[in-house]
């Protein structure tokens, strides 16, 4: 019996042709438009797949996101396994304006843990040697890890958030953005996680070159450390030393902590030993008089000092004959001596307001009340503020 002949993938020649011209079409938008018109002319084909990986790499070399997008989609309709497809959408999802759509990071979500199940069943190419093979796994697994950490933060789980970017960073080192996702996972919790949070700010501020942070994000990430750093430590004295460690290391030396403002000599107060006071050499009770009054404030030393001690800012009732007046301000003449000598002045009287009624007259007595201010000593002047006369015209 002669051996039934296989059936044929294609429905004719011209839909192999149009596959081909496909395959060897070497321009992006050419190999994009030979794929759709194949799509449009062979709806049934059985092929449907590999076309639309065609479209995916075309893209991919067109940068063209959301074609991007929207091809990866379409092949996992057709394929809910497909890794490549798996793995753009999971890339592009914290990059793009996907991640603003709380169903696209779900499906991220579930496509990233997908994608983590998957890739160690990868199949080597023979082509690629083990390191090369392994090194690729990491990147994967490092991208997976990362949407699965950016989608916890964005649902505020900031313990998965940073087991899965910890994981990432462990796997891609010179991934700024991936640092910056992780310190928000440590430092957003209330309360932060400060050390390994600020290590990893730090880490993402200080990388450079092609896996950097975009110029303008860099300095945001830096002015937010900057903030961070001085509300933990106090100041940003030692924030340059931290930055420059962490450009070098993706992890923190041995024991690394950022000492509070708590945990700081520098910022304690200093207790300043003061030495006993010393005590008076004059009392209250010495100061009946106004003659005892101006006696001690001529003594000189310490009895001076002492006296003027007890006598500043109190308050004090005196009589005192005038020797002069203003609306304002009341010479007078308080002591014997001054009476007796006529025209002498050794009591200033400021009124706290100005004074109403007839003026007052020189050479009469009155009474008034004020706080004591300040003292000359030779000629002796005890000054009063803040005064009001309580009498007029007292008989002595």
């Amino acid at each position: 019996m002669a051996q039934a002949q296989q059936a044929s993938p294609w429905k004719n020649r011209a839909e192999y042709d149009a596959f081909t011209a496909i395959t060897q079409a070497t321009d992006s938008n050419q190999k994009v438009e030979l794929a759709d018109k194949y799509l449009t002319d062979y709806p049934e084909t059985k092929f449907p797949d590999k076309v639309q990986e065609m479209k995916l790499q075309a893209y991919q070399s067109l940068n063209k996101t959301d074609k991007l997008e929207e091809t990866a989609t379409k092949l996992l309709e057709l394929n809910p396994d497909h890794f490549a497809a798996i793995y753009i959408l999971s890339y592009l999802t914290p990059r793009t304006a996907m991640a603003q759509d709380p169903a696209k990071l779900d499906k991220a979500a579930e496509l990233s843990q997908k994608g983590l199940g998957l890739v160690d069943a990868l199949q080597k190419p023979p082509n690629a040697s083990d390191d090369q093979f392994n090194a690729q796994k990491n990147q994967q697994k490092a991208v997976f890890h990362q949407t699965a950490g950016f989608v916890a933060l964005q649902k505020k789980d900031y313990s998965a958030a940073a087991t899965h970017l910890k994981q990432s960073s462990d796997l891609n080192a010179n991934d700024a953005l991936g640092f910056y996702w992780l310190g928000l996972a440590y430092l957003s919790p209330k309360p932060p996680d400060y050390d390994p949070g600020i290590w990893a700010m730090a880490r993402a501020a200080s990388i450079s070159g092609p896996t950097a942070l975009p110029a303008a994000t860099q300095n945001e990430v830096k002015s937010y450390l900057t903030k961070v750093y001085i509300s933990r430590h106090g100041d940003e004295e030692d924030l340059p030393e931290l930055l420059a460690q962490a450009g070098t290391s993706p992890t923190p030396p041995s024991g690394f902590h950022v000492a509070t403002i708590d945990e700081q000599e520098r910022f304690k107060p200093q207790m300043v030993e003061q030495a006993p006071a010393r005590e008076l050499t004059v009392k209250a009770e010495e100061l009946g008089t106004f003659t005892d009054i101006r006696n001690y404030l001529q003594a000189g030393g310490d009895k001076e000092k002492d006296t003027w001690t007890l006598l500043e800012g109190q308050v004090l009732p005196l009589p005192g004959r005038v020797v002069s007046a203003t609306s304002t301000v009341i010479k007078l003449a308080v002591s014997p001596e001054a009476i007796t000598q006529g025209g002498v002045t050794d009591v200033e009287v400021t009124l706290a307001a100005p004074l109403t009624g007839p003026a007052l007259e020189i050479g009469k007595d009155i009474e008034f009340e004020g706080t004591i201010s300040a003292y000359t000593n030779k000629p002796f002047l005890l000054k009063f503020t803040e005064a009001k006369v309580t009498k007029r015209n007292v008989t002595r």
